[in-house]
C-alpha cells in the first residue's frame, strides 16, 4: 500500500511522514495553501523536509471560505482556530490526487488531543474513510488519532526529529510563532512534559 501524507510542516504531520517513509510506503507529501496566515512558514518547513528526504512534494492551492474571520483572529490571540470543513476540503483534494495517481491511502495528522476539532475525531475519520474507500478506492487514515500530543512528541524525539525544523503556529508574528494560539500552547506544553521526564 502506498500513501500520500497531507503535510503542514508541524510535529504531527512530520511524524506521520517519517512513519510512512520508514515503512517504505510514502509516495508523496502534499502541502495545501488555503489562505492560512502561516502558509509561508508551513511551506518552508514542508519544502525543507521533502528536499532533505528526497520525497516528491505536491504543492497545491485551494480556496476555503472563512480563513480571515475564523483562522486569522489576530497574532497572539488565544483559543482554537476552527475553520468549518477545512479537513473535508483538504482530504477531498488529497483523495482526488491519490485516486488519479494510483495512490491507495491518504494520511493526515489528527491526534487524540484534537477532539475539539470535529474533523479530527475518530468517528469522522471512519465516516470519511468509508466513503472514499467505497467510492474511489482510497483509504483515509489518521494513524496518530489514538495518541496524545505528548506521545507524538515522544515519537518525534525517539526518531531524532528536530523541532526547530517544524512549524506549529497558526498566527505568526512576522516570521515568529505567536506563542499564544492553541497550537503554540499545545507544543509548549508537550515540550515541557518532555523536559521534565
Amino acid at each position: 500500500m502506498n500513501t500520500l501524507v497531507l503535510f503542514s510542516g508541524g510535529v504531527d504531520s512530520t511524524v506521520l511522514c517519517y512513519r510512512a517513509l520508514t515503512q517504505l510506503r510514502l509516495q508523496a507529501v502534499m502541502f495545501v495553501d488555503y489562505g492560512q496566515a502561516a502558509a509561508k512558514m508551513e511551506r518552508e518547513a514542508v519544502t525543507d523536509w521533502a528536499t532533505r528526504m528526497k520525497v516528491p512534494l505536491v504543492l497545491s492551492e485551494v480556496d476555503i471560505y472563512g480563513t480571515d474571520d475564523r483562522m486569522n483572529t489576530g497574532s497572539g490571540s488565544p483559543g482554537l482556530r476552527i475553520l468549518p470543513g477545512r479537513n473535508l476540503v483538504l482530504i477531498s483534494h488529497a483523495t482526488n490526487y491519490a485516486a488519479t495517481h494510483g495512490i491507495s491511502s491518504v494520511w493526515y495528522g489528527a491526534t487524540a488531543d484534537d477532539k475539539d476539532y470535529p474533523d479530527c475525531r475518530v468517528e469522522w475519520v471512519e465516516t470519511m474513510n468509508a466513503l472514499t474507500s467505497r467510492d474511489f478506492g482510497v483509504r483515509v487514515e489518521a494513524p496518530l488519532v489514538g495518541l496524545t500530543k505528548h506521545q507524538v512528541m515522544q515519537e518525534a524525539q525517539r526518531h531524532g526529529l528536530k523541532l526547530s525544523s517544524m512549524w506549529s503556529c497558526y498566527d505568526p508574528v512576522g516570521d515568529l510563532p505567536c506563542g499564544e494560539c492553541h497550537s503554540c500552547k499545545e507544543r509548549l506544553h508537550a515540550v515541557a512534559l518532555l523536559d521534565n521526564m
